[in-house]
């Protein structure tokens, strides 16, 4: 059992994880996710601001991606995990993992990790998209999930990552991941590794 923080009681609220990402949950982002990103990107194209730069500052940029047709085509391969984070009755947040990609970081390099393929977070729980955001702590609950099936593959809690631009300090600075620069390959996302060490001292108590 996880625990979210409702910003608007500020009480802890106990949240459950699943695996596989399931009917209950696409089924939530399509009637109510969908529609406020949806919005939000139509507002942005007749205001003429539907930029790189104007998505990430009103926190869609991953507006664009298909979770039900990315299940569909996932689901069953072992080379993906899903998960989803459940909490008053809604999905709050869903994450994708592949286990194919292998690591980067100098002290890591060509060994085996868990790459956080997508992430996200509910619109209702993003600063700046939501007026009064309602949970905090989905994206640390996805990812302290990320390490544990990690570790659980056998790969140590090491994790990799292309961050969109607007989750780039939650990486770096909360969750203590190393920074390896912008990827050419991926968009000039910049790209981030969990070593074992850092995953270990994440989860430290």
């Amino acid at each position: 059992m996880a625990i979210l923080v409702n910003r608007l009681t500020t009480l802890d609220e106990p949240a459950q994880v699943v695996s596989p990402i399931d009917q209950q949950d696409i089924d939530c982002f399509l009637s109510e996710w969908k529609p406020v990103l949806d919005a939000k990107i139509a507002e942005l194209k007749q205001a003429g601001l539907y930029t790189r730069q104007g998505v990430a500052d009103h926190n869609v940029e991953d507006a664009h991606w298909e979770w039900p047709a990315k299940l569909h085509k996932r689901a069953g391969i072992l080379q993906w995990a899903s998960y989803a984070v459940r909490c008053g009755g809604r999905t709050q947040g869903l994450m994708f993992l592949d286990m194919l990609p292998k690591c980067r970081h100098a002290s890591q390099a060509n060994k085996h990790m868990v790459y956080v393929d997508l992430v996200s977070t509910a619109p209702w729980n993003r600063p700046v998209l939501a007026q009064q955001p309602l949970y905090r702590g989905v994206g640390f609950v996805l990812i302290t999930e990320a390490i544990l099936h990690s570790q659980a593959e056998g790969f140590d809690g090491r994790i990799g990552l292309h961050s969109l631009p607007r989750a780039e300090k939650f990486y770096r600075d909360q969750l203590g991941m190393e920074p390896l620069g912008p990827d050419s390959q991926h968009h000039d996302l910049h790209y981030f590794e969990m070593t074992s060490a850092n995953a270990d001292a994440f989860l430290r108590p």
